[in-house]
């Protein structure tokens, strides 16, 4: 009985030490997840600065997002309060269907930034742009 009783502790330390080694290999991945916070409205870059972000995809800026230190999700449609700038926004938006969807293709191919997305509750058919903003801060604008 007493071999019995030391096989059962011996067997719950093998899992507790293989669920500790997990979660020590998962540690990296988890601190460096950026932290992500709704934008407040009428905070989207200036339209000027966005028309041309939008309508060029760089696969440069996934690797910003999955890297960032912040992200701030920008809701498209409360970007911007200037009835003249939100027009041409979404003119801009209307003229970019192509880098949009390249972008959201490359999204769906790379697993960590569908991750980071869905941890988000974030679909990708919704990811308008991704836009580095420096100093580590990506600007993420959603439809």
């Amino acid at each position: 009985m007493n071999n019995v009783l030391k096989g059962n502790i011996l067997k719950g330390l093998g899992a507790t030490a293989a669920a500790a080694a997990i979660l020590i290999a998962a540690a990296p991945a988890f601190a460096s997840a950026p932290a992500i916070s709704l934008a407040k409205p009428n905070s989207g870059m200036s339209v000027d600065s966005f028309d041309p972000q939008v309508q060029v995809f760089n696969r440069q800026n996934i690797a910003d997002l999955l890297h960032a230190r912040s992200v701030s999700v920008v809701k498209f449609d409360t970007a911007w309060n200037d009835g003249g700038d939100a027009t041409k926004a979404f003119d801009a938006l209307n003229a970019s269907d192509q880098s949009i969807h390249l972008l959201r293709e490359a999204l769906k191919a790379d697993p960590a930034a569908m991750q980071l997305l869905a941890r988000n509750h974030i679909a990708v058919n919704q990811v308008v742009d991704i836009a580095p903003a420096g100093n580590g801060a990506v600007q993420l604008y959603v439809s």
